[in-house]
């Protein structure tokens, strides 16, 4: 059943409630674990109000959960004293497998094509291409009227059977991943004013791609940060917008994620001078990492490039490129499965101060990318919000020089502070 309006009630104050429905019950015959686990992602309603039917305002983006069987109520409170209130929501079903992040921003999204000139050489990807994108997570106003939140992941690679065999996941996911939606809107301008944001460069491991994170994307840009994620030429695959669906080489080329990661250290400074977009809002004085398993090699970028003050880790390997370790700030977070516990303690007992050494109960390698609120539903969910709550708080203090509080989620221990 489309979204709709099953109900509008006026107060004698002239609050304004509105009940909204919708129901996605029927929307994939599929049974058993694969249903199960659908049933429980989210429904987004979009509700916006006029006075004259000609101009629109955003009202609210409500969330539902997919089997909750109660209409959605909403009160307009900005009603009292108007002549003539109308209301509209979009009958689209805008399923999610996120929930709403929790900082104070709305996340815009853009994804960019761009060619490193000092490696005219490169062939990234099967047939070969110089090209490669970067996609960009970041804090925004509200969006307007009339704009729907953007797709989870590129819906090629979101259909893309291989990729859920490869991955140990249900084949089936490729006709649901492609319908699902994140908390981020394409295109929007950066939030208002004149502030300058930090910018967190992430790395994805292998053969993984640069949007399997999104949704910790979206956290960190809700918390007002700039998060840049390139393809490396070992993803699984990349979606150009021309069409194209390349292939990445899956060979793991430490080497070339190193330069990736200097071009975008490079390319910052360009954008910041004279991009329409990012122009003057980021902060390059502030600038951290995140690498999850082979992304670990992000370690060596902080280690050696000033550009960089801090870093946070997940499950990480490639984290010993070099013999000193890292002596700046960083985070490193594994789950229960210990794939690099060895190599990553090694990195912590090398550090000699601000290093944080943690673990996340019932969490495995896959717990914070986007797997943690798609087909590992319901269990991976508490372990992505601890990821995600204890990234933030690192991120915070030591790009933003605040104070916050350590997480204090039940599922974080072995905890060890330098």
């Amino acid at each position: 059943m489309p979204h709709h309006f099953s109900g509008i009630a006026a107060l004698p104050d002239r609050t304004i409630t509105l009940s909204l429905d919708g129901s996605v019950s029927n929307m994939f015959s599929l049974s058993g674990t694969i249903s199960s686990q659908f049933m429980q992602m989210f429904d987004l309603y979009a509700v916006e109000a006029s006075t004259n039917l000609a101009e629109w305002t955003r009202l609210a983006l409500l969330l539902r959960t997919n089997n909750n069987p109660h209409p959605l109520l909403f009160q307009d409170t900005n009603a009292a004293g108007l002549g003539e209130r109308f209301y509209r929501t979009f009958t689209n079903h805008l399923l999610t497998a996120f929930p709403k992040p929790s900082g104070p921003f709305a996340v815009g999204m853009v994804d960019r094509v761009m060619i490193d000139p000092a490696r005219t050489n490169l062939y990234r990807y099967t047939p070969p291409t110089n090209a490669f994108m970067v996609t960009f997570w970041y804090p925004a106003d509200p969006p307007p009227a009339g704009v729907l939140p953007a797709a989870m992941w590129d819906r090629r690679l979101a259909a893309d059977t291989s990729l859920y065999s490869w991955g140990g996941y249900d084949t089936r996911w490729a006709m649901i991943a492609p319908k699902l939606v994140g908390h981020r809107f394409r295109g929007v301008p950066l939030a208002a004013g004149t502030a300058k944001y930090p910018v967190v460069l992430c790395s994805h491991g292998l053969p993984a791609w640069r949007k399997l994170g999104s949704r910790t994307a979206e956290e960190w840009a809700s918390h007002g940060y700039v998060v840049v994620a390139i393809d490396h030429s070992d993803c699984w695959a990349t979606e150009f917008p021309d069409g194209r669906y390349l292939a990445g080489n899956h060979s793991g080329d430490v080497p070339g994620r190193l330069k990736d990661m200097t071009f975008l250290l490079d390319e910052l400074a360009v954008l910041n001078t004279g991009d329409p977009l990012f122009a003057g809002r980021l902060d390059l004085d502030r600038i951290g990492v995140y690498g999850g398993s082979m992304g670990g090699m992000v370690v060596e970028t902080c280690r050696s490039d000033s550009r960089v003050k801090c870093a946070v880790l997940y499950d990480a390997t490639n984290v010993q490129l070099n013999p000193a370790g890292l002596q700046k700030p960083f985070l490193v977070a594994l789950g229960e499965s210990n794939y690099f516990y060895s190599e990553d303690v090694g990195l912590f007992n090398k550090a000699t101060t601000n290093a944080v050494f943690l673990q996340i109960r019932g969490a495995d390698h896959m717990t914070p990318c986007d797997a943690g609120w798609t087909a590992e539903i319901p269990q991976g969910r508490r372990p992505a919000l601890a990821f995600d709550d204890c990234s933030v708080w690192f991120f915070d203090t030591y790009l933003k020089g605040e104070a916050p509080p350590f997480p204090t989620n039940p599922e974080i221990y072995n905890v060890q502070r330098k």
